[in-house]
C-alpha cells in the first residue's frame, strides 16, 4: 500500500518516491503508482492534489484498494525513484476551506442539533448540506461566531484515538467507522472524524463567508467561501458597489439608498410613460373610420401587456376584430381578440400561411407569427382588416 506521506505533514511540498507501476490509459493519460506520496486523493468532499511528478503534471488523485493512482498526461519508468512536487497554492486553499468547514459545521449542528449529511468543495465555492431548516436570520450570528474561531485563532488538531478512547469521545460522522479513525479537532467548536487536509491553526484561515443558503431536500444547503476565496470575493463586491456609488455620485456604504431612489425615480417614469402610451393607443384608435370593424395595429417595442391592452381596447371601439402585434428578430408577437366573429378560425389560417405558434381562447388568441412583416400586413389587408396608422 502507498504509503501517504500527507498524514505526516500536510505542509511538506517536496518528496521523492519510487515508481511501482505505471498504466496506460485513455488517450495520453497515464495512471502511476508510488511506494510513497504527498498527493492527497480526492475523498471525503476534498478534490485531489495537483503538481509534478518526474516532470510529468499530476492532475488528479484518486485511491482505489489502498492504493494512491496519480493520474499524468505522461508516462514514468518503473522501478526509478522519482521528484514530486505538490502544487501548494492549489493544496492550502483546499486546506483553508476544508478548515473552514469543520468550524461552521460544527457550529451549526452543535445549535441546531443536526448533521451535516453532504458535503462538496468545488473549484468555485464550498457546498455543505445540512439536515434541518436553518432561519436565514441566524446566518449572520452563524458566520460571526465562525469568525470569532479564526480570531482567536484556535488551533486545529489531528490525532488517531485508541478504541476506548474513541468509545468515549464524541465526534461528528456521516456514518459508523472501524479500525483506525482520524479526527479532527478544531478548539471547542468542533469535533469530526476526517480524512482531509486542514491548516494547524485558525488564524490561517483568514476569513469565512456565508455566500448563499437554500432548502434542500427538506433541510438546508448552504454555499460557503474561505480563505483567498472569500478574500477574492470581498473584494470583487467591494469593487462592484465603489462602481455603483461612482455612478450613482454616493458613497459606497450608501448605495442602497441610491438604487432605492433609482428603482423609486424609475418606477414614476414606468408610470408616466404607461399614461402617455395608453393616450397615443387611443388617438390611434379614435382616428380609424367610424365603420372600421376589423383593424391591424403594429408597434414597435410594446410588451405582453400593453398587446393585450391594446387588442381590448381596438376590439372594444370597433366592436369587431382586433390583431395588435409587436416586431420581434424573426416574425411578429400578437394578440387577436374578437367579439363577434371566433378568433380560432382566423388563428387557423395564420398557421397555415405563417406558422403561428400560441393558443387561447374563442374570443383571445395570443403567439408569434413567422414571417416578413409586410407579407403579414397584406395577409390581414386581404382578410378585410384596417390598417391602423
Amino acid at each position: 500500500m502507498t504509503e501517504k506521506l500527507y498524514y505526516k505533514n500536510a505542509y511538506k511540498t517536496k518528496f521523492r518516491a519510487t515508481v511501482l507501476s505505471c498504466e496506460k490509459g485513455k488517450d495520453d493519460e497515464y495512471h502511476i503508482i508510488l511506494d510513497k506520496t504527498l498527493f492527497y486523493p480526492e475523498g471525503g468532499g476534498q478534490p485531489g492534489d495537483k503538481g509534478i511528478l518526474g516532470g510529468a503534471a499530476v492532475f488528479d488523485v484518486h485511491e482505489k484498494n489502498g492504493e494512491i493512482i496519480h493520474y499524468t498526461h505522461g508516462p514514468l519508468a518503473v522501478g526509478v525513484e522519482m521528484a514530486g512536487e505538490i502544487d501548494w497554492a492549489h493544496r492550502f486553499d483546499l486546506m483553508q476551506n476544508h478548515s473552514g468547514e469543520h468550524i461552521i459545521s460544527g457550529i451549526i449542528c452543535k445549535k441546531y442539533g443536526c448533521d451535516n449529511v453532504g458535503f462538496h468543495m468545488g473549484r468555485e465555492s464550498i457546498t455543505i448540506d445540512f439536515n434541518t431548516q436553518i432561519p436565514e436570520e441566524d446566518l449572520s450570528w452563524l458566520e460571526e461566531e465562525a469568525n470569532v474561531a479564526i480570531w482567536e485563532n484556535i488551533p486545529i488538531e489531528i490525532f488517531f484515538p485508541e478504541k476506548e478512547e474513541l468509545e468515549e469521545l464524541e465526534y461528528r460522522s456521516k456514518k459508523e467507522l472501524t479500525g483506525e479513525v482520524r479526527i479532527v479537532k478544531a478548539g471547542e467548536y468542533d469535533c469530526c472524524a476526517c480524512c482531509g487536509t486542514h491548516v494547524r491553526l485558525a488564524g490561517e484561515i483568514g476569513m469565512i463567508k456565508v455566500v448563499g443558503a437554500q432548502n434542500y431536500k427538506g433541510g438546508t444547503r448552504l454555499e460557503l467561501l474561505c480563505g483567498k476565496r472569500a478574500f477574492a470575493y470581498f473584494q470583487k463586491i467591494h469593487s462592484g458597489a465603489k462602481a455603483v456609488g461612482k455612478a450613482l455620485s454616493v458613497q459606497e456604504e450608501k448605495i442602497d439608498r441610491g438604487v432605492q431612489k433609482l428603482l423609486d425615480e424609475r418606477d414614476h417614469y414606468m408610470q408616466e410613460l404607461k399614461k402617455w402610451k395608453w393616450e397615443a393607443f387611443l388617438y390611434r384608435i379614435d382616428k380609424l373610420p367610424k365603420d372600421t370593424e376589423n383593424v391591424l395595429i403594429i408597434e414597435e417595442g410594446l410588451n405582453g401587456k400593453d398587446l393585450t391592452a391594446l387588442a381590448d381596447l381596438a376590439a372594444e371601439k370597433t366592436d369587431g376584430r382586433a390583431m395588435v402585434g409587436t416586431p420581434l428578430e424573426t416574425g411578429i408577437q400578437f394578440v387577436l381578440v374578437s367579439r363577434k366573429k371566433d378568433a380560432k378560425a382566423l388563428a387557423e389560417a395564420l398557421k397555415k400561411s405563417f406558422d403561428c405558434k400560441g393558443g387561447g381562447k374563442e374570443g383571445s388568441i395570443q403567439g408569434k407569427l413567422n414571417g416578413d412583416k409586410m407579407e403579414i400586413i397584406h395577409f390581414f389587408e386581404e382578410k378585410g382588416f384596417v390598417v391602423a396608422k
